[in-house]
């Protein structure tokens, strides 16, 4: 049985909750702690008075490592498998694959945004005197066109990727 919730006190990254475990093992009734499963500060509480299964190997209660949890409250189940969803299924794998294919074009748009504003404030601060001591074979117009191409069809791009990602994760689901 889940007794208590614990927070960690106010810090700059605060994590999840600590949980003690009431455990009845053959007259032990020794508590135990574990990390909640739920992401969000203050979200153990609503787990407490709540049953889980557990397993354990020894019977000391300063043991950190000594639980396992097995079963966890329904709650915790249906939390989960939205935090997870599309990660099983005939799908997941077309899924994982273009949600990297949108991550990566939304670094290549980010990337085409900055190159084009260092471009075009280098090109009009020094109206193209910077790019004279740059080698023969290095045009700046073609740069300047490359990173606004990227800018531009980037988030094109990543639209594209996540559509496909909904449609791969809908046919895993039904």
């Amino acid at each position: 049985m889940i007794e208590e919730a614990i927070e960690d006190g106010p810090s700059k990254v605060q994590g999840p909750d600590m949980l003690i475990i009431g455990a009845d093992v053959h007259g032990h009734g020794v508590l135990r702690r574990v990390t909640c499963p739920l992401p969000l500060p203050g979200s153990g509480r609503g787990l407490v008075g709540r049953a889980v299964g557990i397993r354990h190997r020894t019977h000391d209660p300063d043991d950190m490592d000594d639980v396992r949890v097995v079963r966890w409250p329904v709650e915790v189940g249906r939390t989960l498998q939205r935090c997870r969803a599309g990660l099983e299924g005939p799908g997941a794998g077309r899924a994982r694959a273009w949600r990297l294919l949108a991550q990566c074009s939304a670094l290549v748009s980010v990337a085409g945004i900055l190159l084009t504003v260092v471009s075009l404030t280098v090109l009009v601060s020094t109206a193209g005197g910077l790019f004279a001591e740059l080698p023969a074979w290095f045009r700046p117009g073609a740069v300047l066109a490359a990173s606004a191409g990227a800018a531009l069809l980037g988030p094109l791009i990543f639209a594209f990727c996540d559509s496909r990602e909904t449609a791969a994760l809908s046919r895993s689901r039904g």
